[in-house]
């Protein structure tokens, strides 16, 4: 409205409108734009010139301010009388809203809610998300859903969406990640059950949902926060880069990502000392240093690991991430009765997390239920089959299959793991010792010439014994069998181990 006058613009440019005032708190990216405002269109960035030169002849030449490199921000004052727009927190945000029922068994309709109430329950064991209530969802229930306006309401970045179809035999329940902000689907999935024990069902099919959910929002606020311009990050989202960073490269042999990881951590910390997540990305990146044997003593760098775990733990006791890695640590000392007591409360603290379910899988092989093991981490690929942290998933499997001898499929986890993560000196360890195991010294010897040009610094430490775990039985084979592929002992001195 100019006075009483109605000033028409087209839909693109009032897609655009929109979208800069829905963020008008920052400067907004010219691959946002486009993803948002030319959904799935192949268009030339013109296009954009255009709309934005509309929207000043209309609204001022300084109502939309150009940044150069980084976008376009809104500069004018905006006077609302609808619901006041929340602010996004510092970490990402999620809200599940109410699925629709398909129908099916009109006994069954209450299924839809259940998922959702279980979901959001379970979503917030994440303590890196920020989840909104379930009545605050609940809201949305009858009202026309404009995902932007949801997202100003609730001051949300992410939207969750999703139905279900039940019958007394089978659910079927869909689900999808939005991205508020630009209109993009980030994730979908359906999943199908049998439905014997309702109840039981539901939390199974929420928990899959969650643990399958949770590391596509990490992977999205991870290129999200990659992109954004430092002076846009608070303390938590420079440490959230960091951890991003770290975890991304978590089986890299280059310790470079985790030194610029480490620097973000810190840099964190002059901002906010008390910041949980920055001394869990230290601990993680001490945690990956001592195994890649790329630190200058092991010892300082394992005080030091353990002592920012503990630092992570004290500013948030319900920090499942940083107990995992304080229980590493532990491992990584030697010290597997304070190690894998701690690892288990972890998974008890978030059972949804599939990377602490592979852990425990590798864990209770070597030092605990040995029987457990492979069904562990076997589970953790099943929850969370198109993991981001696929390759470190797989390894653990592998690991934990060489601990109860089935060397062959060992060996298989090894290979899948290495087309997952190319290049990673992990799955080229464990396939060397499990292609001995196998009796394949020839694969063993190709495994270890790779990791050896990968890796030295690895290479050398598992030749002087180094390992990840004191359990005697794995240490005397994987010691034994990763000579053999060196060429170092003969084929022979693998038989009475095997």
């Amino acid at each position: 409205m100019r006075g009483d006058e109605d000033i028409a613009i087209g839909a693109r440019a009032f897609d655009l409108l929109d979208l800069l005032i829905t963020c008008r708190d920052r400067v907004v990216g010219r691959d946002e734009i486009m993803a948002a405002v030319w959904p799935d269109t192949v268009v030339g960035e013109n296009n954009l010139n255009v709309q934005v030169a509309n929207l000043r002849r209309l609204l001022g030449v300084g109502a939309i301010v150009t940044v150069p490199g980084r976008g376009l921000r809104f500069a004018l004052e905006v006077a609302s009388t609808g619901p006041l727009a929340l602010s996004l927190p510092d970490r990402p945000s999620v809200v599940v809203l109410p699925f629709a029922d398909l129908g099916g068994d009109p006994t069954m309709s209450w299924l839809a809610d259940g998922f959702v109430e279980d979901i959001t329950t379970e979503l917030s064991r994440f303590r890196d998300l920020f989840v909104v209530a379930r009545n605050s969802a609940f809201i949305y229930r009858a009202m026309p859903r404009d995902l932007r306006v949801i997202s100003r309401e609730l001051g949300v970045r992410y939207i969750v969406e999703g139905s279900v179809r039940a019958t007394a035999e089978r659910v079927r329940v869909t689900a999808q990640l939005i991205d508020a902000h630009t209109g993009r689907h980030v994730w979908a999935e359906v999943f199908d059950r049998d439905l014997v024990g309702h109840f039981d069902t539901q939390a199974r099919v929420a928990q899959a949902i969650v643990t399958c959910l949770a590391p596509q929002i990490d992977r999205a606020e991870a290129e999200r926060i990659r992109t954004a311009a430092p002076e846009d990050l608070t303390a938590h989202g420079i440490a959230l880069r960091g951890w991003s960073m770290v975890s991304a490269g978590d089986m890299a042999y280059d310790p470079v990502p985790r030194e610029k990881a480490a620097e973000l951590a810190r840099q964190a910390l002059d901002l906010d000392p008390t910041s949980g997540l920055s001394w869990r990305v230290l601990a993680w990146v001490a945690w990956w240093n001592i195994y890649h044997a790329t630190t200058p003593c092991v010892p300082d760098t394992l005080a030091g690991g353990i002592d920012a775990a503990t630092k992570a733990i004290a500013a948030d006791p319900t920090d499942h991430h940083a107990r995992r890695l304080r229980a590493l640590l532990h491992f990584m000392n030697q010290d597997a009765e304070v190690g894998l007591p701690e690892l288990r409360q972890a998974h008890e603290m978030n059972p949804n997390c599939a990377v602490t379910l592979a852990w425990l899988g590798l864990y209770e092989g070597f030092h605990g239920d040995a029987e457990r093991g492979v069904p562990l981490a076997e589970a953790a690929l099943r929850r969370s089959p198109r993991d981001p942290s696929r390759g470190s998933l797989l390894a653990a499997l592998g690991f934990s299959q060489f601990a109860v001898r089935n060397y062959d499929a060992a060996a298989q986890a090894a290979e899948a793991a290495l087309a997952e993560a190319v290049g990673s000196a992990t799955p080229l360890i464990l396939a060397a010792i499990a292609w001995v195991g196998a009796g394949r010294i020839d694969r063993a010897e190709v495994a270890f010439a790779r990791v050896a040009e990968i890796a030295p610094t690895l290479v050398e430490a598992r030749l002087a014994g180094r390992w990840l775990s004191s359990n005697p039985d794995y240490l005397a084979r994987a010691h034994t069998f990763f000579r053999i592929a060196a060429g170092l002992s003969p084929a022979d001195a693998a038989k009475m181990l095997r």
